[in-house]
């Protein structure tokens, strides 16, 4: 399968230079002035942002079937665009491998990215606008200029297929399991009745292709969201267009706060995509494991201790204590991660991607536990004997 093929050989168009889902401004510029100068690869600036900066679009290929992707409408959600970083080096690489692959692209489809478009966020690490407007709310009304540019965009193109690229919460499960999503997919609805017509039917096939091919390395840890009908987001209002809409997020990978294992999916899965609408191969895909996939629900936190100690001082009371990792943009341009108390009390029904049993185990660090503020050491023993450290746990998301 071409999938496989993608991700075996994934290492060569890893773009190494990009590392890390905050990446400075320069480095962007510095790869998009280098892949201009690639032949195969078109750019035309088609607006700025509301701060000033330029929002280029990338074409490749020549040929009659149009695909349209995006990525980081939201600021802050920036593994699909590190994935199009590894996408435009593999479309720019002059070697012998995957030339057939690369030849019958160029021929049959055009494909067009905006890549990074709310820069303005990017650079902030917000999700909203420099307007403090959530784009994913504004295809109706447009109030911010990157609104306006994407939908002038999409409506200029008109595209066969698109795909909306976005991160979602980190600590999403598939289902009410323990099973962290990973990878979140929807065909959205283009209408409030959530008719399937031949656009949402398009987009159907390509994520039930994604799904199937995700299946073998993720196992459970792939869901869907709900595809209620939201009139004010580009999916809901591309779909509404025809433009055969998938949306990809990117949820959680366990401690790869970075995302890199979801940047090599979602780089592959794209590759995949586009090459089956080249050869047309997605007309015989079912719908049927995609329709099964189990809905985004919030089943998980990072840690969970249960019936943890909450004071030092006799009695002591116990209940359930969820610890998750919050992230802070940095002024020099890093993300710092803490940790926070998330909730507190009755959690048998949440799982932990870390379970610690607390029903022996005593306060050491803290008078009490309370849901407030940062906590940068949590200490617990048993038999004067430490028994969880947090520390432990804040040099692992932070090295």
């Amino acid at each position: 399968m071409m999938f496989d093929l993608l991700f075996d050989h994934y290492e060569s168009f890893h773009e190494k230079r990009i590392s890390t889902r905050r990446f400075t401004e320069n480095t962007w510029q510095e790869l998009l002035q280098e892949w201009a100068e690639n032949e195969q690869l078109n750019f035309r600036k088609i607006g700025e942002t509301f701060e000033g900066r330029s929002i280029q679009e990338v074409r490749f290929g020549q040929g009659p079937i149009h695909i349209a992707a995006w990525s980081q409408m939201h600021g802050d959600e920036a593994t699909a665009t590190m994935a199009l970083a590894d996408i435009f080096l593999f479309l720019s690489q002059y070697s012998t491998s995957f030339v057939d692959f690369k030849k019958e692209l160029h021929q049959k489809v055009s494909i067009f990215f905006l890549p990074l478009l709310n820069a303005d966020g990017a650079k902030k690490w917000t999700r909203e606008t420099a307007l403090g407007i959530d784009m994913n709310r504004d295809a109706l009304t447009q109030n911010s200029p990157e609104a306006k540019i994407l939908a002038d965009w999409l409506g200029e193109i008109k595209p066969t297929f698109s795909f909306n690229l976005h991160d979602q919460n980190r600590l999403y499960s598939a289902g009410k399991t323990p099973h962290q999503t990973h990878i979140a997919l929807l065909a959205t609805a283009g209408d409030e009745h959530g008719t399937w017509t031949a656009s949402r039917l398009r987009a159907a096939k390509i994520t039930n292709r994604m799904a199937k091919h995700l299946k073998p390395f993720l196992g459970e840890k792939i869901a869907k969201w709900s595809d209620e009908y939201e009139a004010r987001a580009f999916g809901d209002y591309a779909q509404g267009k025809g433009y055969g809409l998938v949306l990809l997020e990117s949820g959680g990978a366990g401690w790869d706060l970075e995302k890199q294992s979801l940047r090599k999916y979602n780089a592959c899965l794209l590759l995949d995509a586009f090459h089956s609408i080249a050869t047309e191969s997605w007309r015989t895909e079912e719908t049927n494991l995609y329709q099964h996939l189990p809905t985004n629900e919030r089943q998980i936190f990072d840690i969970l201790i249960k019936k943890a100690p909450l004071n030092q001082d006799e009695p002591i009371y116990r209940a359930d204590i969820g610890l998750n990792i919050q992230e802070n943009a940095r002024e020099d341009g890093s993300i710092q991660f803490s940790w926070i108390i998330e909730d507190l009390g009755d959690l048998s029904p949440w799982y932990g991607l870390t379970e610690i049993n607390g029903e022996e185990l005593h306060l050491h660090s803290e008078k009490m536990l309370k849901k407030e503020g940062v906590y940068h050491q949590l200490i617990l023993t048993k038999n004067n004997q430490v028994a969880f450290d947090l520390s432990t746990y804040t040099q692992k998301i932070n090295s």
